[in-house]
């Protein structure tokens, strides 16, 4: 017997339209009438920090290319704001007992822009097409292969049971079967279902690349008409060009620039917490990190507050594990508190058996951290803290080190989350030593959540069984977790422009609109 996980897709289409056409200022967003710098309302510009390498969906993951497949390309779901997901170019679908096959239905009448109609073939093509490509593994490593059983219906198996198999969908966009394998390799030309279709030789992957509104969009004709991409890898050019009214829409990839940007009061302004971790790889294997009272004490004597405001300009949020609370299952409600706690620290630090401090230097651990980047300054505010509790410990520059090896004793460096706790098993299940796992951290109990939830297709199951991971990875401090870094944004006061915490779908030009 199948379980149902249908879900109505018109109550969506309307919310959607309504979106779309009745688009409400974002935060901070003036309410007097304006235009675009170039004085119409059918163009808008927007800042891309870095070169495009392909507009082939299947063969990067690079987050600025994400900013133009969002709006060419679809998906079979969408991720909300509040991490829940919203049936797409899908309309509903099953799930098999054994957790191994899910079944969908698509909508019908949806087109790409050569005038085909999506077909449930061009959506297993494009499925198996993600499968096949080895820069897609991390959405597709469960999955085995998708077959259309309809027009409007097709399968799609798994390898291995995957309880947040849906919201992996997200990041696989669907493409015209008979365009792709006409165009290999793609790299500058494309074909989706979005609301924006590229111009005829607009393309420059290094420079700029324009769409249009489509003309038959399911949802309707996009209130902008162009959007112009251009790609500018130098930040303080970016800011001159929005300045100057050359940009109306900027990331601003100098974080420094966004308050005197937000005090000019020329323009909107928002930020919107990435799901994006900066923290400590401690390695479990050097001792004497392999101590848990150690290592709580470490996490009672950083003070995050402190470090997000030297480093990063205060534009973070505090983090308590790899990952945030809009993460699907993340419940930090019962979880230790390492809110910075010197006294903490030291009663830490006497349970460990370091009751005068200990000085790492004795055992030749370095915290290592990327220089001329926020992870020095995070490194230089550790050692300054850590001092006040009697823990001693030295600095070193290094480029790289391969952490999977397990080369690092201490390291500053990131990670990238997603909608569902299950991503975290890349950072924290045992099977993921020598990969992601950078701490060569092991708890069995921690294992079998992963697994259980990953067979799982019962989400209050998974719920409560990720509230009590998150409470022995909390309290087992296999990391130090830093900040979640906020994402600014500025944008052109005439512009009503909305952006989302996320990575992967920062925004959608389609919901914006000129005043």
């Amino acid at each position: 017997m199948k379980k149902a996980l249908s879900i109505l897709m018109i109550c969506v289409m309307l919310m959607g339209i309504f979106a779309g056409c009745t688009s409400q200022p974002a935060e901070n967003s003036s309410s007097e009438s304006g235009e675009n710098s170039a004085g119409t309302s059918n163009e808008v510009k927007i800042y891309v920090e870095s070169a495009i390498n392909t507009l082939d969906p299947y063969q990067t993951v690079e987050y600025a290319s994400c900013y133009v497949f969002n709006n060419i390309y679809e998906t079979l779901i969408r991720i909300d704001e509040n991490g829940d997901v919203v049936p797409w170019l899908a309309k509903d679908w099953t799930v098999s007992e054994d957790g191994l096959t899910y079944s969908f239905t698509i909508q019908e009448g949806i087109k790409f822009h050569n005038g085909e109609e999506l077909k449930a073939s061009d959506v297993a093509y494009s499925l198996n097409t993600a499968i096949a490509s080895p820069a897609m593994s991390s959405y597709c490593s469960m999955m085995d292969s998708a077959e259309a059983t309809g027009d409007y219906t097709f399968d799609l198996k798994l390898n291995t049971p995957y309880g947040a198999l849906i919201s992996m969908l997200q990041g696989l966009y669907i493409v015209n079967e008979a365009f792709y394998t006409a165009n290999q390799p793609c790299y500058d030309v494309a074909c989706g279902t979005g609301p924006y279709m590229l111009r005829d030789g607009s393309v420059d992957l290094n420079t700029s690349i324009i769409v249009d509104a489509f003309e038959d969009y399911h949802l309707g004709k996009a209130s902008i008409e162009t959007a112009n991409f251009k790609i500018i890898t130098d930040a303080s050019t970016a800011r001159i060009q929005l300045e100057n009214g050359d940009l109306d829409f900027m990331m601003c990839y100098n974080v420094s620039d966004y308050q005197p940007l937000k005090d000019t009061g020329n323009f909107n302004t928002q930020l919107v917490q990435a799901p994006h971790t900066a923290y400590i790889a401690l390695n479990l294997e050097k001792e004497p990190l392999n101590n848990k009272a150690l290592r709580q004490a470490l996490n009672y004597a950083t003070d995050n507050e402190s470090i997000i405001m030297i480093a990063y300009d205060g534009l973070a949020e505090p983090a308590r594990a790899l990952t945030g609370a809009n993460s699907f299952g993340v419940d930090f409600s019962d979880a230790t508190d390492y809110t910075y706690n010197p006294d903490k620290a030291k009663e830490k630090l006497v349970e460990a058996g370091f009751p005068d401090g200990i000085n790492f230097d004795d055992y030749g651990i370095i915290l290592e951290y990327i220089p001329g980047s926020y992870h020095e300054k995070i490194a230089n505010c550790l050692k300054e803290e850590w001092s006040q509790v009697g823990i001693e410990i030295s600095l070193r520059a290094t480029e790289s080190v391969d952490c999977a090896k397990g080369e690092h004793m201490m390291r500053t460096t990131g990670t990238d989350y997603k909608a569902d706790m299950s991503y975290m098993a890349g950072k924290y299940a045992s099977w993921n030593i020598g990969s992601q796992n950078y701490a060569f951290y092991k708890n069995d109990r921690v294992d079998e959540i992963f697994r259980i939830c990953d067979a799982s297709s019962d989400q209050a199951e998974r719920a409560k069984l990720y509230k009590e991971l998150t409470e022995i990875i909390v309290d087992d401090a296999p990391y130090i977790p830093i900040q979640h870094k906020e994402i600014p944004y500025v944008w052109a006061k005439g512009l009503n422009a909305k952006v989302y915490p996320s990575n992967e779908c920062p925004y959608y030009v389609y919901e914006w609109s000129w005043k």
